[in-house]
């Protein structure tokens, strides 16, 4: 068979799918891809976050510690360690080197940062009226370290900070670069978390101190505060009458006697014990 070298007709090029058809398939490739990526950093955030060693943790809240810039409080730091020395003996708080920072700034709100640091905000302390309703503030942000709920808060850049920590070590440039592009500590907490965080402070409040007294006091004036609805003073969090009606469900259904609060013997919105 004689073979007959030809050109090839002008069409070889030319698709035979309409353009918009091919940018629509180009298009929903493109969607399905990131979708998956989303759905994979979150998963990878979740599982770094439940099995994040303490050392990784305190590299990483060292780079988001500026957040919530304040003055350290040896009181408060002690009332922690008080709190933390009558958990279980196989608690996760026991790995962590608590400090205390006080964030001059109006919000009546504590914040638990990577690393150790819970960050109380002054208006929270100008509410306080009771040792025991710092207390329970103080043991429901350890609730989320317990809970590890600080670290699932960085997001979904956790995974990739995390592999670049795995890969790369913590002192070498590609983890910084990677911490300071994916890092980004959000102050909010769901439902749920705030939830179990509650339920934590009043068992661990309990512990303590003997009994629940103080559990509620600063929630019932911050509830005649806000009203029947939001927007209220301690807005990252449910409304306090909702957080008041689960708490005292607690402290009911475990039979915690509730007794006298201890009095602050210190101005207004000045730290216990300094």
């Amino acid at each position: 068979m004689k073979f007959t070298a030809r050109l090839p007709d002008g069409s070889v090029n030319v698709p035979h799918t309409h353009p918009l058809v091919e940018l629509a398939w180009l298009g929903a490739g493109l969607a399905v891809a990131a979708v998956a990526v989303f759905v994979v950093l979150g998963w990878a955030g979740e599982y770094a976050a439940a099995r994040l060693p303490v050392a990784y943790e305190d590299w990483l809240g060292a780079r988001v510690a500026g957040t919530f810039p304040g003055q350290e409080s040896p009181g408060l730091a002690g009332r922690v360690e008080r709190l933390v020395a009558t958990s279980p003996p196989g608690s996760p708080l026991h790995a962590y080197r608590f400090r205390v920072v006080v964030v001059d700034r109006p919000d009546v709100n504590a914040v638990a940062v990577p690393g150790g640091t819970i960050a109380v905000f002054r208006g929270l302390l100008d509410q306080a009226r009771s040792g025991n309703e710092l207390d329970m503030v103080l043991a429901h942000e350890l609730g989320h370290f317990a809970h590890r709920d600080h670290l699932r808060n960085l997001g979904r850049g956790l995974g990739p900070v995390v592999l670049g920590l795995v890969l790369f070590g913590r002192d070498s440039a590609v983890s910084e670069l990677v911490a300071n592009l994916c890092l980004t500590l959000e102050a909010r907490y769901s439902r749920e978390q705030e939830a179990a965080a509650d339920r934590f402070a009043v068992d661990l409040l309990v512990a303590a101190n003997g009994h629940a007294g103080g559990a509620v006091d600063l929630f019932r004036r911050l509830a005649a505060e806000a009203g029947p609805s939001l927007p209220y003073v301690l807005a990252s969090h449910p409304h306090p009458a909702d957080r008041i009606r689960q708490i005292e469900a607690r402290i009911a259904s475990r039979g915690y006697p509730v007794r006298p609060t201890e009095p602050l013997d210190r101005p207004a919105g000045r730290p216990p014990s300094e």
